[in-house]
This record gives C-alpha cells, sequence and structure tokens, in this order.
C-alpha cells in the first residue's frame, strides 16, 4: 500500500524543506532573519506570512532531520491510505488540507502565547508534523509506535504528547515549540474528523 507514487505531496513537502532549510543555513540570512515566525511582528506588524514560511524553515541540521524523517514516515503511510481510499487527486489534496491546517493551528498558538514577546521566535515544520502524526493516530490507534526505543500503542502516545505539550508550555521546557505542537496536532486530529467522512467511526471501532 505504501508505494512513492502514492504520496506525491509528501514528498514534495520534503524536498521543500530540506532546500528552503539548506538554503537558509547557507545562502542569504535574509530569509532567515524575516521570515521565521516572530509572533510580536505578526501582531503588531501584520507580517502574517511568516506563520507559513516558518515552517519551512528550521534551526539546524538535526532539527531538519527529526522532522523530515517523521513527516516522510508517517507521511508517505497516511497519504498512500488516503489515495487508497479516496482516489489519487483527493486523497493527496485532503491529506495536503490536514498538513496545511495544522501548520496554521501550530502557527496560531503560539502567536496566541507569544505574541507581547518582541524576542520570541519559532521555526520549524514540527505544528504541520504532529497534525499528520495525530491525522495518522485516528486511523490506527492501535498501532505501535517506538518512542526513544521504548514500544507503545499510538493513542497512548497520543495521551502523552498532549500532556508533555501542556506541561512543556506551563514550564517553558527547554528551546522546544511546545505550543506549535499541541496546535498542530489539535488542528489535524480536528481537520482530520471534519474532511475524511467516516473517520471518527473508524476512530470508535479500534475500541469497540
Amino acid at each position: 500500500m505504501n508505494s512513492f507514487f502514492d504520496s506525491p505531496v509528501t514528498l514534495t513537502l520534503v524536498f521543500a524543506n530540506v532546500a528552503i532549510s539548506l538554503w537558509a543555513f547557507y545562502g542569504d540570512q535574509y530569509y532567515r532573519i524575516h521570515f521565521s515566525e516572530w509572533p510580536y511582528q505578526i501582531v503588531h506588524e501584520k507580517k502574517f506570512y511568516q506563520m507559513i514560511t516558518s515552517a519551512f524553515l528550521h534551526a539546524d541540521f538535526m532539527h531538519l532531520f527529526f522532522n523530515m524523517f517523521a513527516l516522510f514516515t508517517f507521511g508517505t503511510f497516511l497519504e498512500s491510505f488516503f489515495v487508497q481510499s479516496l482516489g489519487t487527486f483527493s486523497g493527496s489534496i485532503y491529506f495536503f488540507l490536514i498538513y496545511f491546517i495544522s501548520l496554521i493551528c501550530g502557527s496560531l498558538l503560539t502567536v496566541v502565547f507569544h505574541y507581547n514577546n518582541p524576542e520570541y521566535v519559532a521555526v520549524g515544520a514540527s505544528g504541520a508534523v504532529s497534525g499528520i502524526v495525530f491525522s495518522y493516530i485516528i486511523f490506527f490507534p492501535q498501532s505501535m509506535l517506538y518512542v526513544f526505543f521504548i514500544p507503545m500503542p499510538a493513542y497512548l502516545f497520543a495521551v502523552l504528547w498532549i500532556a508533555f505539550s501542556v506541561y512543556g508550555m506551563k514550564s517553558r521546557l527547554g528551546n522546544i515549540g511546545h505550543e506549535a505542537h499541541l496546535g498542530g496536532a489539535l488542528g489535524g486530529f480536528a481537520s482530520t474528523l471534519i474532511l475524511i467522512n467516516g473517520s471518527f467511526q473508524i476512530l470508535l471501532n479500534h475500541f469497540k
């Protein structure tokens, strides 16, 4: 089921993220400075485009690698599943919409919590990738995921991910965009339930 030919949007997004991030690492720093997500600038200077452009930039190679590894792993599987279930065009379009909505939700929650801090800046596709992971969990909640080599069912990972994100937001734990993670995850979960007919019933059926 999981064919590269069934996941063109995922592969395009991975390529775009890698190409733009590498260009920002080695090229003109103008893009990196002006197109990262600065919540203060978004609210006070109306630079709304940063909510999208920042998702194609990354802090370093490790940040880029982990986001793209997760996007490729879950994205190719989920998009292929959509293509098989909904058709070639519709499956890829729905996948892109869920990715984009997750991206926006992650950026929005970041703005809500940091719009009065002129020093706060965020980059990365983490919000969008979190949404794809949570969309995957709707259809495969009992599949086994390995978190730091520890196996756990996907639905348990979802609960722990939400709890960790909320805790990280409250405690300001590490240099991590917990708001983007939480917003993206909720956006991906909600948009899947809204866009994909029957997805809620599919989720329920796994626990009967």
